[in-house]
């Protein structure tokens, strides 16, 4: 198992998997819901994004103890901050009612972008098992098409373009719950090979007992 593989999969595996199922939760509201109030399908992405960013936070202090890069995780926590706080709480009184909707939308398909192209970014540059980097390469592609329908399409409604951002924390979330299981087991394998390489070193570096003198 490679060092620049572990850059990432040492982040503690229940970061993943809590991810995947707020995300999964919070994707089937959203896909699922016979509710058409944007006012509902806003607060739960906002909420989501919200507890994304803390889990990411407390990811990055897991990182620190272990003096492990955090740079990406916090850069990750503090852009769906943003996202949420601006999501929740943007109020402009020259804007009316739809066009803020549209500007929440917006925002949304940005974030989609930026967080796709890291993901891609982060399966080329992390992962040399191909089944990990197949894994965030495809998860990425799908959000950059999420992203683009969602930035590019006026003729959706608005809640459609919510219940396309709910259909990409779906795929996101699948992602993160897989992978957490799978991180839980490579962190597994890796621990047992620190351990082989440790017990080796020991048994070279050990000296030899002196023989007994002979009377």
């Amino acid at each position: 198992m490679s060092a620049t593989k572990r850059k990432f999969i040492e982040s503690h595996w229940l970061t993943f998997a809590v991810k995947g199922v707020v995300s999964i939760i919070a994707g089937l509201c959203m896909m699922l819901t016979v509710k058409g109030d944007i006012g509902y399908l806003t607060k739960v992405v906002g909420c989501a994004l919200i507890f994304l960013g803390v889990v990411e936070f407390i990811n990055v202090l897991h990182r620190i103890r272990r003096r492990q890069n955090w740079s990406f995780p916090l850069a990750l926590g503090i852009i769906e901050l943003i996202v949420a706080v601006c999501v929740l709480f943007t109020v402009n009184p020259n804007l009316t009612a739809e066009q803020l909707i549209w500007l929440r939308i917006v925002l949304l398909s940005c974030y989609i972008l930026f967080a796709s192209v890291l993901t891609i970014a982060m399966g080329f540059m992390n992962f040399k098992n191909m089944t990990d980097r197949y894994l965030w390469v495809v998860n990425g592609m799908l959000g950059c098409i999420f992203g683009f329908v969602m930035l590019a399409d006026n003729g959706l409604s608005a809640t459609t373009h919510i219940k396309l951002f709910g259909t990409y924390l779906l795929v996101n979330g699948l992602t993160d719950l897989f992978f957490g299981i799978h991180s839980k087991d490579e962190m597994a394998e890796l621990h047992a090979e620190r351990v082989s390489r440790h017990l080796i070193r020991r048994s070279l570096n050990k000296k030899p007992a002196k023989k007994e003198e002979k009377k």
